[in-house]
């Protein structure tokens, strides 16, 4: 049976998240702001939190009404079958985005919404649920915008952006969901060799191996709807059947390298690469002296944007950027991709990039990805 599924993204990878959910199957594909709309039976749904690479949730929508007001949000979920959707003995969480004209707390929201919750439970089942906001077993997901409520459950229960491999970070991590996305706005195939010259923690060449590699990034995971006692065991049979197909995709990717010029960068990213399960050869190196790769390859780089450069401020993070584009104007018959949220970037760069830019948001920050033909 087909129904509605939402699947949530950071900002700017709205375009990725819809190339890869058409790549999933998924028919009627509708993107919007932090998301994209889309419909299909569950096992479409189901293999999206396995699959996808730019997905934050996949969502089961299970009902909207008008919410102005805390009455307005109580009363419209009471309305909705929560005595079909939880079951005793299990927990849940809420969490709770957006805002109305007299709903701008957003703790507020999810403190409603759970009371509303329970009381139904309370009056109609005799059981309280415990609420447990680390690892529910039902999360619900609620949305204001417009005088409107929007609620759904997660399948998936953590972030799918959490893949469980970042044993080691060091400063302003990039997340995975965006790193994923920014390997597919590279326009790289997979099949040619890769280097990342300032990995940080190692997410993007990570990322890289795992889309090279034709790993499903959660493929492994256990989703929160394998708790569900109204899917569980459909789901169980489904997903097995998934995670085998999954499984029997994968193919060994091309060489991938990262480098870094810090060294607990250099040993944060040979922790994340053991904890992936990919193989990254891995130095310590300035990017300014990055080496050609044979065959002419993807370079994939989110420069310091001037936390990580000795002190001398915008002065000395334009002269990197200088220097940085001089170095890779030298490799002949590359591609890079780089990600800066520096609005001095492009000029000191100094090379033209190739097709449009593309604006993704890191958490809170605005950053511009460049593609270039060297």
């Amino acid at each position: 049976m087909f129904r509605s599924w939402y699947a949530t993204c950071p900002r700017g990878a709205e375009p990725a998240l819809e190339v890869e959910l058409h790549g999933l199957g998924a028919k009627g594909v509708r993107p919007g702001q932090g998301g994209v709309r889309f419909t299909g039976p569950r096992a479409v749904a189901l293999r999206a939190c396995l699959d996808l690479r730019t997905a934050l949730r996949v969502l089961e929508p299970i009902g909207e009404f008008t919410a102005n007001t805390a009455d307005e949000l109580y009363a419209g979920v009471r309305g909705l079958p929560w005595s079909d959707l939880v079951v005793e003995g299990q927990t849940l969480a809420v969490n709770a985005t957006g805002r109305a004209e007299g709903l701008t707390n957003t703790h507020f929201v999810e403190q409603r919404i759970k009371d509303s919750v329970v009381d139904v439970l309370r009056e109609k089942k005799g059981f309280r649920p415990s609420v447990d906001t680390r690892a529910p077993d039902v999360l619900i997901v609620a949305h204001l915008y417009d005088g409107e409520c929007s609620l759904s459950l997660d399948l998936s229960g953590e972030l799918l952006s959490n893949r469980g491999y970042r044993a080691r970070t060091v400063e302003a991590p990039l997340r995975e969901a965006l790193a994923a996305a920014v390997v597919i706005y590279s326009g790289w195939d997979g099949t040619t060799p890769l280097r990342d010259p300032v990995c940080g923690s190692g997410t993007l060449a990570i990322e890289a191996a795992l889309f090279a590699s034709r790993r499903a990034p959660n493929g492994e995971r256990r989703l929160s709807c394998e708790r569900w006692p109204r899917t569980a065991s459909e789901d169980a049979r489904t997903l097995a059947a998934l995670r085998e197909e999954l499984a029997a995709r994968v193919v060994q990717p091309p060489p991938i390298f990262a480098s870094d010029r810090d060294a607990d960068a250099v040993e944060a990213t040979r922790s994340n690469a053991r904890a992936a399960k990919v193989v990254l050869q891995v130095s310590q190196a300035d990017a300014r002296e990055t080496m050609p790769l044979d065959p002419p390859g993807q370079l994939l780089l989110n420069v310091p944007y001037g936390d990580r450069l000795e002190a001398g401020g915008r002065k000395q993070l334009k002269t990197f950027y200088h220097q940085l584009g001089a170095a890779l104007r030298e490799l002949r018959g590359h591609h890079a991709a780089v990600l800066s949220g520096s609005e001095d970037f492009e000029s000191a760069f100094g090379v033209r990039p190739r097709g449009p830019r593309r604006v993704v948001w890191n958490g809170p920050l605005r950053c511009t990805l460049y593609n270039y033909a060297l």
